[in-house]
Order: C-alpha cells, then sequence, then structure tokens
C-alpha cells in the first residue's frame, strides 16, 4: 500500500512537471504528460492506474482554477484527458508497449478533431445565444442593438444612413421614426400584400368567391332537405348567403392578420413598418376582398334569382364592416397570444369552430327554445350577424339582439387587441 501511495505520488509530481512546462492544450501535450506519469509507475496495476488518472484530473483542476479557463475550454481540456487515458487503458490491456518511443494512440487525431469540432460548436451556440438574448433585451428596452463593427464598416453603415436619410426625405419629406413616415408606409404596405397574395396562389382569389359559395349551398340544402324555404320571412338563400360569407371573411380575417402579425419579422426591419400596421394592413385588405365578393354573389345570386337584394345597402355593408373589424381584434389577440406561446396557434381552428356555433351562422336564435336562447347570445358575433339580416330583410327584425351589445363587445375586443399587441409587441424580433 505503501509502494502504491509512493507511486501515485511520483506520478503527481511527473505530472505537475509535465503542468509547468506546457502551455497549450495540445493533445501531444496531455498525452506526452499522462505517459510520463505512467513511466514512473510502469508495472501499476488497473486500481494504481487509475489513482495516476486520478491524480492527473486533480492535477488539471487545480490548473483550470488558476487560470480561470471558460466553460467550454474547461470541458474540453478534461474531455482530452479522460480520452487519452481511455486510449492508453484500452492498448495496454491489449499487451501494447505504450511506454515505447514514438507511441501514440491509432485513433488519436481522430477522436482529438470530434473533441475540437465539438468544441467549436458549442462556443458558437453560446455566442449566438448570447446575441439573441442581447437582441431580446434590447427591444424590450426599446434601444437600438448595436453589433461591433470594423473601422471600414462603420464608416460604410454611416454613410449608408446618410443615403437612406436622403432617400426617405425625397420620397415624402417625413423624418424616419415619426408618425407621418409610419403612415406612409400604410400604402407601399397594401402593394406588398396584393403582391404576395397574387404570388402566393391565385387559387386563393378564386377561392375567396366559390368557399362562400359551397357553405352556402351546404346550408341551404340542409333547409331544402326538411323542406323549409324561408326562415323567419327571410329566404334560405340570401339567409345562408349573408351567414356564410360573413363568417368565412371573419375566419380569413382572423387567421390573416394573427399569423401576420407573428410573421412580421422580415417587414419590421424597415424603420417605419411595425407588426401592429402589417396587421392591419392584412386585416382590411381581407375585409376590401370580401367586400367584392358579397357584390360577386350577390348580382349573380340576383340575375338568377336565387338572392334577394338588402333594404339598407349603408347598413348591411356596415355591420359586414363591423364583423371584419371584430375580426381583426381577434386576429390580433391569436398573434399577440402566439408570441410567447408559438403553439396557440395550432389550437387557433378549434377556438373559431366553436365560436361558429354559438354566432348565427346557421340559424337565429329566435330559432331556438326560449330557455336555450341565452347559452347562444353570450357571443358577439351573433348579435352582429342577427344585426346584419335584421338590416338586410325588411321582414325580419331580430327580438334578442342588441346593439349596445354587440358595440360594446366590439370596443372592447379592440381595446384588448391593442393592450396584448402592445405587450407583445417588444418580443417580436427582426429576421
Amino acid at each position: 500500500m505503501e509502494v502504491a501511495s509512493a507511486a501515485v505520488a511520483d506520478a503527481a509530481a511527473g505530472a505537475h512537471g509535465a503542468r509547468e512546462r506546457r502551455t497549450s492544450d495540445d493533445i501531444g501535450d496531455v498525452l506526452t504528460a499522462v505517459l510520463d506519469a505512467l513511466a514512473s509507475a510502469p508495472r501499476e496495476s488497473v486500481a494504481g492506474r487509475r489513482r495516476i488518472y486520478e491524480a492527473l484530473e486533480s492535477e488539471l483542476e487545480a490548473e483550470l482554477t488558476h487560470e480561470s479557463a471558460p466553460p467550454e475550454r474547461a470541458d474540453f481540456r478534461r474531455r482530452q484527458l479522460r480520452m487519452v487515458a481511455r486510449l492508453l487503458e484500452i492498448d495496454i490491456r491489449a499487451g501494447e508497449d505504450v511506454l515505447a518511443a514514438g507511441y501514440a494512440p491509432a485513433t488519436l487525431g481522430a477522436d482529438n478533431a470530434r473533441l475540437t469540432d465539438g468544441l467549436e460548436r458549442r462556443a458558437q451556440q453560446r455566442r449566438q445565444q448570447e446575441a439573441r438574448d442581447a437582441r431580446r433585451l434590447a427591444s424590450r428596452d426599446d434601444v437600438a442593438f448595436e453589433v461591433a463593427l470594423q473601422p471600414q464598416e462603420a464608416r460604410e453603415v454611416a454613410l449608408l444612413r446618410t443615403r437612406l436619410a436622403g432617400m426617405h426625405a425625397r420620397q415624402h419629406g417625413a423624418q424616419p421614426g415619426t408618425l407621418q413616415s409610419r403612415l406612409a408606409s400604410i400604402v407601399p404596405l397594401f402593394r406588398i400584400q396584393l403582391h404576395i397574395l397574387q404570388n402566393e396562389s391565385r387559387i386563393a382569389l378564386l377561392w375567396s368567391v366559390v368557399g362562400p359559395a359551397v357553405l352556402l349551398s351546404l346550408i341551404s340544402s340542409l333547409y331544402f332537405l326538411m323542406g323549409t324555404h324561408y326562415v323567419l320571412g327571410m329566404d334560405v338563400p340570401t339567409f345562408s348567403l349573408l351567414g356564410a360569407t360573413t363568417w368565412i371573411m371573419f375566419r380569413q380575417i382572423v387567421f390573416r392578420t394573427s399569423t401576420a402579425y407573428v410573421s412580421a419579422r422580415g417587414l419590421i426591419n424597415l424603420e417605419p413598418v411595425t407588426p401592429l400596421a402589417v396587421a392591419l394592413v392584412q386585416g382590411c385588405l381581407f375585409i376590401a376582398i370580401y367586400l367584392g365578393v358579397y357584390a360577386i354573389l350577390i348580382t349573380v345570386g340576383h340575375s338568377v334569382g336565387l338572392i334577394t337584394l338588402p333594404v339598407r345597402w349603408s347598413g348591411a355593408i356596415a355591420y359586414v364592416v363591423m364583423m371584419g373589424g371584430a375580426g381583426v381584434a381577434m386576429g390580433l389577440i391569436f398573434g399577440s397570444i402566439a408570441i410567447g406561446w408559438h403553439f396557440f396557434l395550432r389550437l387557433a381552428p378549434v377556438i373559431e369552430r366553436c365560436l361558429e356555433l354559438f354566432s348565427s351562422v346557421f340559424f337565429v336564435s329566435e330559432q331556438l327554445p326560449e330557455p336555450y336562447r341565452k347559452y347562444f347570445l353570450w357571443s358577439p358575433f351573433a348579435h352582429g350577424l342577427q344585426l346584419l339580416r335584421s338590416s338586410y330583410f325588411d321582414t325580419y327584425s331580430s327580438h334578442d339582439a342588441s346593439f349596445t351589445y354587440f358595440i360594446t363587445a366590439l370596443v372592447f375586443l379592440a381595446v384588448l387587441a391593442v393592450a396584448m399587441e402592445r405587450r407583445a409587441r417588444p418580443n417580436v424580433q427582426p429576421m
């Protein structure tokens, strides 16, 4: 036992001398240090060699503490020592003379290259995470995120900023960052969204007309199969058209607005553009599209004798626009939640389907028994659709729908959407 302790002490002394001689973490130096320690006790058993390796690890820990090495570099040095010890043990147990001149494990270079690659990946991941944290902190504090630049790059950036300011001044005469410059960005955003919509899929524009017609046919067919041609004085095709088209518009605006808010990271690199502006432009664009869809369906349907014309055009259009505004508010709420919880948008279709059942799309509350009406009238969208039908038809006036409740709910949704958007905006990171 005393002999073994002396051998370990000699090995530790040899390792200490090797530590003083080497100044880098070169794998050759590590191998030399371990072989020097083993040479001080060439006939040690497996347990004795393990004690030698543990002594070397203790010496390495002391060296790392003295140098205050970064975590990645310290972990790399530990892995190197353990790897060398493992390779030596494999060769020793295979009967190879590891103390012979010029000896080196066969896979030493490949294994060390793998460790080096891992070190570089971890260092790169750490730098990327630090950059993301710094960018997020700057966005939350509403300050500019500055990146260290080379002198030549700094001069080029300064020149670029000067030229961009001159371009902004010539284009609309507003200073960047002002309300005027942000309002001036609305029209270009509309043009960009129109180009995106056109290039995304022309079938999507066609489906904005075909989709309501399909849902209109499904709703109408259910009433026709039951032998019903009028619902409380409203003809079934027009009744179905108002419910189907308005709800499809509402659904499209919710989904488009919420996804536009989440995916606005590319455009908000431009100073006048905000995520809120992108979402509002997307919502208003689809309100305009579906007003055109309404005009097409009503005109074509009336020409073939299926659809009746509204008795109050202004009232009908106003309620359609208000339902679209409710969709924009819901889309902003969904998008704001999705900034913090990315999985939420997968649940959005389920929430929308549940709302559809309680929003007078397929029937009005007056068709239900009195005890059950209160369960459907909690939805402000049910009030909106019934008020729309009351304004459209001269033969129907909803006794359950409340204009006050609908407007109050609409204002509440708008205020909640703006508040949630303001809270979520610092977490929207540019691409």
